[in-house]
Formats: C-alpha cells, sequence, structure tokens
C-alpha cells in the first residue's frame, strides 16, 4: 500500500502532479501516507477541524490553512487521536501543532510547520470548510490527491496508479 517513494512520483507522473514548497515537518508515527484531499481554512478557531476529524476520514488527508495573525495550534493530541480513531491517513496544516511528545506515537500522519504550545480561540473566526486553499505557487482543492513521505508532497488532480 504504502510502497511509494514521493522522488518516484516526481519522476513517473512529472506532468500529472504538483509538488509541494511548503516545507514541513512530520510529527505523527505514519512518515509516509496518501490520501483524497479534505480542506479546512481556519483563522484562529479549530472548531471545523473537530468536527471533520470526528467523521468517517478513510482514505482522507485533512489540509488545514491557518489564515490567522496570531500564533496558536490547529492540532494537538485529542484531534490527532480521534483523526486516527476515525480512519484518516494524516493531517497537514502550513500552521503549528503541540503534544508532540504524544502525537509521535499515534498512528497517522502529521505534517506542520512547527509546534506551538497554544491552544486556539475558538471565539476567533469560525472556520471554513471545503475551499480552495492558496499558497501563492499552488491551490490546494478539495478531492485532489496528496502523496507525503519524509521527501516531500506532491498534489494530483486524480489518484495515480502507484
Amino acid at each position: 500500500m504504502n510502497k511509494f517513494t514521493v522522488p518516484d512520483i516526481c519522476d513517473e507522473f512529472e506532468d500529472k502532479i504538483q509538488i509541494g514548497d511548503l516545507f514541513l515537518n512530520s510529527y505523527g508515527r505514519n512518515k509516509k501516507f496518501f490520501g483524497e484531499v479534505q480542506t479546512a481554512r481556519c483563522e484562529h478557531s479549530n472548531k471545523v477541524v473537530k468536527e471533520l476529524v470526528s467523521k468517517n476520514g478513510s482514505n482522507k488527508v485533512l489540509f488545514i490553512q491557518h489564515t490567522g495573525k496570531e500564533k496558536c495550534s490547529m492540532v494537538g493530541d485529542q484531534i490527532a487521536q480521534t483523526a486516527a480513531e476515525n480512519g484518516w491517513e494524516g493531517i497537514i496544516t502550513n500552521g503549528y501543532i503541540r503534544d508532540i511528545e504524544v502525537i509521535k506515537d499515534i498512528p497517522i500522519g502529521v505534517y506542520a510547520k512547527n509546534t506551538y504550545p497554544k491552544k486556539t480561540d475558538k471565539s476567533i473566526g469560525v472556520g471554513e470548510v471545503g475551499v480552495a486553499l492558496d499558497f501563492e505557487t499552488m491551490i490546494i482543492k478539495e478531492g485532489a490527491w496528496i502523496y507525503v513521505d519524509s521527501n516531500g508532497w506532491v498534489i494530483s488532480e486524480k489518484k495515480l496508479e502507484i
């Protein structure tokens, strides 16, 4: 199932992928994963993230765009554990996470910019689900497929035959 490598995907599917240039660190137990992208955009509150991970996430990867100006962690151990229990393949954020000493043992992929111990403020911003995420050099749309390993990550519009 996870016998792919992102460099091999880049070599074989160069014309069908976009290479992510958002550089992230791995924190979950699973370093390699892939799945259909589910998107969430959050200014500060991660309420929609909690709601999403409580649903069946089989073959899905949650991609969270943190848009707030103030630092806070979008994912902690409770969200990662709930996501793993509900079959999510992974969670990726351009923001921060916390509780990494626990998350490292949870059987899920978690990639983030870095760690930051402060929780979110639920009173700031509601969050949006299923929206296109604009990262300047690429737009990530719900329904695309993402492939992640320790080399980096790539996005394709459709599931690749790997």
